[in-house]
């Protein structure tokens, strides 16, 4: 999953042709060209005492924007948590996506709502829907399709580490 990219985005004629490929190339195709993605930190999460999740937490702009695109799956009792600088309307996408997900928008360590995700299949990933947050939020987070579903509005997201 992607994070929706901002409306101003550097135009590529302000990056060298050669780093601007690299930066593509690195950050898409890591198996294929060597580069090694950045470790992301990891912490453990329960909602509401029901569900335990261990977590990649996407902190840079640059991991969330990558997400979970560009895996193959994602293990059960696994996920991505992108906490964010301050509350406020969110978008994603699911570009880049091979397998569906679920997601949870949070505020204030509470679950504002859930969603599956299907996968875009598209040809043009810019024809692929965003979804809203529905509302302010101040994190997301991102795990195996189907988890979420006995997790409802109002529940309580903690780290337990």
């Amino acid at each position: 999953m992607h994070r929706s990219p901002r409306p101003a985005r550097l135009r590529p004629r302000t990056l060298p042709a050669a780093l601007l490929a690299a930066t593509v190339i690195c950050g898409t195709v890591v198996a294929a060209t060597g580069c090694a993605p950045s470790p992301l930190n990891q912490a453990r999460l329960e909602l509401d005492g029901d569900l335990e999740l261990t977590v990649e937490i996407a902190e840079t702009p640059e991991q969330q924007r990558t997400g979970l695109s560009g895996r193959a799956s994602v293990e059960p009792g696994t996920g991505m948590l992108f906490p964010f600088d301050s509350a406020g309307p969110q978008r994603v996408w699911m570009a880049g996506m091979s397998f569906p997900i679920d997601i949870a928008w949070i505020r204030d360590g509470r679950v504002l709502a859930t969603a599956t995700l299907p996968v875009c299949t598209t040809p043009d990933p810019d024809d692929c829907p965003r979804w809203e947050s529905p509302g302010d939020v101040d994190a997301l987070l991102e795990t195996t399709a189907g988890a979420l579903d006995a997790i409802e509005p109002g529940a309580l997201v903690r780290t337990t580490d």
